[in-house]
């Protein structure tokens, strides 16, 4: 079963400032009161989110302590309860809607200049009630053409404006009815958000492309209900939900797919819950090979052993580029201990992946207990291989490990408790830059330390393991960089960890643009030190070419996410590991050997384990740097 996600999905501009306000609010200093004059936004899923924060609703009747802050909801309010509000001190964020501000404005002006004010919407909306209060006492609400057609004739002039969230495609009908009621009196004001009649037109779209329609949106958002009705409208199964859970059992059996939709709203990540549970619904009832292996790559990628193989291949591949052939043991070292660290940040970050990740989040807790012990027995393995490459190398991966720790672990201290922050992954930029830089110095590093050594412990050894570790940094960064451009699509739900929330999507998509034509530049000029092999020019393809085609595949079509993203995006480590096992392969039948003429000297690890080169060479291989 195919899912599809309608065209326009996320909060609309104005729910996000209003989020973004609140979460701002939030995070400046923990210790202050921060209220919500009414619910800030029409979605019961967000607004449990900012409770959970620390956000309290206000109450009109009991004034906030000193100090503290509230902040006015997206649908605004009526200017005399905004001027209370002012009254008791306490600081007042304004996360009205910019679009609902300015029809307030409208109507204030209007009904100053002596108009009638008729406010086509819903009754009793909080939206509603606010330009209600800005129409002072001229103003009547009406919910159709016919209410219109009711309204006294006598009116002299008369100003009709919409509630931003109302169908765009019955506008025409109430303006026809007020031009009939007030002939040559009325003014109208087509006042619907442009975001609303988006997601009516993508729903309507998107209905005639699947077989059903699933709508997720908070039960009280008016825009949630019309997508709803407009699905309903066209002929298909349609259900509307605020989570995977009210899915109803069996809605998928037999579907060849699903489109889903959402209210400007719903937030990315509770819609991204919901398209993840169909794609797993769908999974669960299909028996075919595709499904087999769609199942098996999911595990793959859930479990990070997907991952954790791609950066091994990736430290395999910068080994070669580096001039000595990797011994097979660097590779288990590799894997082991990248899956150990892995898994255990995985079951750390369950509350952001919740959110970011729903579907490994889910897959984490249901194998919680396997999942544990293969993180204890990758640790150990780890362990295992770094003491068969001596103590050095073992010394290495505990002090990782311990580095691995600190990087997860929430800190009780002022500095990170005042600023919202639980540790050094929250602090701005530390998860992008530190997971990078921590595993680009486990792919380069060891080559150093074992015993005997791979790489001259000199100052030229020590440049070429930097320039590797510097090469491993770079596609790590990219990598990070493009799942944080797919997080940040969360609708900042955590904090500044993350490089695309801490920067926003555009400028992170700009500075990773010019990153990228950098990172074009350094290979070939590492390459013309003599410090790397030709060889690491094959990074081009698979570190450089390849994230711009990500990222530009990302920017035309974000998608939703999910472990087929984490396939796609580690891809790259596995496409170096086959270019440079591609590359020696064809070096060797074109020289009959490694060693032949025209070969490719390498600096062999075949007998790594034999202490017997007292003076730190290896036999078995001609070496890069003699």
């Amino acid at each position: 079963m195919k899912t599809v996600p309608a065209r326009h999905i996320g909060y609309c501009m104005g729910v996000r400032r209003a989020m973004n306000l609140a979460f701002q609010a939030l995070s400046r200093d923990r210790a202050r009161k921060v209220y919500s004059y009414g619910p800030l936004i029409h979605n019961l899923p967000a607004l449990k989110l900012l409770e959970s924060k620390g956000l309290s609703l206000y109450d009109p009747l009991n004034p906030p302590p000193p100090g503290s802050a509230v902040v006015i909801r997206a649908h605004g309010l009526p200017p005399g309860e905004e001027a209370r509000l002012k009254e008791t001190g306490a600081e007042v964020i304004d996360a009205t809607c910019p679009k609902v501000a300015r029809v307030q404005r409208k109507v204030g002006e209007k009904a100053v200049a002596g108009y009638r004010v008729v406010i086509w919407g819903t009754a009793g909306h909080p939206e509603v009630e606010g330009l209600l209060g800005y129409a002072l006492g001229r103003g009547v609400v009406a919910s159709g053409p016919e209410e219109i057609a009711a309204l006294p004739e006598d009116w002299g002039k008369v100003f009709l404006a919409a509630q931003t969230t109302q169908d765009s495609g019955a506008w025409v009908a109430a303006a026809e009815a007020a031009r009939r009621r007030w002939p040559g009196r009325v003014e109208l004001l087509n006042s619907i958000c442009e975001a609303t009649e988006d997601r009516q037109r993508s729903v309507v779209e998107l209905a005639g492309e699947v077989s059903a329609l699933v709508v997720v949106g908070g039960r009280d958002s008016a825009n949630t209900k019309r997508l709803y009705e407009l699905g309903a409208r066209s002929g298909i199964p349609t259900v509307s939900v605020e989570g995977p859970e009210e899915i109803p059992s069996g809605f998928t059996d037999g579907l060849a797919s699903v489109g889903v939709a959402s209210g400007a709203s719903t937030p990315i990540w509770q819609l991204r819950m919901v398209y993840q549970a169909l794609g797993s619904m769908g999974r669960s009832s299909e028996r075919t090979l595709a499904s087999f292996f769609g199942r098996f790559f999911r595990a793959l990628a859930l479990s990070f052993i997907y991952r954790a193989a791609g950066g091994a291949a990736l430290g395999w591949s910068l080994a070669w580029a580096s001039g000595y052939a990797p011994p097979g043991i660097f590779f288990a070292l590799f894997f082991y201990l990248a899956l150990a660290v892995n898994l255990f940040h995985g079951f750390l970050d369950r509350d952001s992946s919740r959110f970011n990740d729903p579907d490994r989040s889910e897959f984490l807790s249901k194998y919680r207990v396997p999942l544990s012990c293969a993180a204890a027995g990758s640790f150990a393995l780890s362990l295992a291989a770094a003491q068969a490459l001596g103590s050095w190398v073992t010394a290495f991966v505990l002090l990782h490990a311990a580095l691995a720790v600190l990087y997860a672990i929430p800190y009780p201290l002022e500095f990170f408790r005042v600023r919202g922050l639980k540790g050094i992954k929250d602090l701005p930029g530390g998860k992008t830059l530190s997971s990078a830089a921590g595993k680009a110095i486990l792919l380069s590093f060891p080559a150093l330390l074992v015993t005997p050594p791979l790489i001259p412990r000199d100052l030229r050894g020590l440049a070429v393991a930097l320039c590797a570790a510097g090469l491993a940094f770079v596609h790590l960064f990219a990598r990070n960089c493009l799942m944080d451009l797919q997080e940040a699509r969360g609708d900042r739900s955590f904090g500044s960890g993350n490089i695309a929330l801490l920067l926003g999507k555009r400028r992170s998509a700009r500075l990773f643009f010019w990153a990228l034509a950098l990172w074009t530049l350094a290979i070939p000029a590492v390459c013309l030190t003599g410090l790397m092999r030709p060889e690491a020019l094959l990074f081009l393809i698979s570190g450089p070419l390849y994230n711009a085609f990500v990222l530009a595949r990302f920017l035309k079509n974000p998608g939703l996410g999910g472990f087929q993203f984490d396939l796609y995006l580690d891809g790259q480590f596995f496409l170096a590991g086959l270019l440079s096992v591609g590359y020696h392969a064809f070096a060797a039948a074109w020289a009959g050997g490694p060693q032949g003429d025209g070969g490719v000297p390498v600096r062999s690890g075949a007998s790594v384990a034999n202490p017997s080169g007292q003076d730190g060479s290896l036999s078995g291989g001609s070496c890069a740097f003699s």
